[in-house]
């Protein structure tokens, strides 16, 4: 199991961090920048932080993060998102993600807290999965212009009869393909989303 300490903290106060030139310029053009744990690749764990900026007020963007019915358009290879109960701000969600080589299945206790725009998540023991651990959370951070600096921080532990079966070339694909999660975000977001989320 992963210990919540070894995933990156948001920043005190709801700034920007600090890029690098290089970081700057790919989320200027729109890019996601992905930092990557110095741990991640190791005995089945992958983790790390994605940025993006989106062009639209965290609102909205706050928004898509908690629409659960709109995960299986928004975000590529996720075949099901079922809510299946709601106590406050926290809720049980089963994700089932879809893979041409392997898909796997979990559940989550999704928190969101709308006024600090942070949506957490962590994987609940008590429901079957097919991974050993997720866990993980979205953070927004208005920007003066109205756009908005999202930042998706997850860890996961993969068994490692997954990762013996896939191959080498999955350390790769998976890390590029969680980090790079914020892009689907800023698609939906900006694109076809766009219009349940205006007010």
């Amino acid at each position: 199991m992963l210990a919540l300490g070894s995933l990156p903290c948001p920043p005190a106060a709801a700034q920007a961090p600090e890029f690098s030139a290089a970081e700057r310029k790919k989320l200027a053009a729109g890019e996601v920048v992905r930092q990557e744990l110095a741990t991640s690749r190791r005995n089945g764990f992958y983790g790390g932080s994605g940025w993006v900026i989106v062009d639209a007020p965290a609102e909205m963007v706050m928004a898509a993060l908690v629409d659960w019915n709109s995960y299986v358009r928004a975000f590529p290879n996720t075949v099901e998102v079922r809510e299946l109960s709601r106590k406050g701000d926290r809720s049980l969600v089963r994700m089932r993600l879809g893979h041409p080589v392997i898909s796997v299945t979990y559940h989550l206790e999704m928190q969101r807290d709308e006024q600090k725009l942070t949506l957490s998540f962590k994987q609940v023991s008590t429901h079957p999965s097919d991974l050993d651990d997720i866990r993980g959370y979205w953070r927004l951070f208005p920007q003066k212009d109205g756009r908005t600096l999202a930042v998706y921080v997850v860890a996961i532990n993969v068994p490692m009869g997954i990762v013996n079966m896939v191959g080498p070339k999955f350390e790769n694909d998976t890390v590029h393909g969680i980090l790079g999660v914020p892009r689907y975000l800023k698609r939906w977001v900006e694109g076809k989303g766009r219009k349940l989320y205006e007010r």
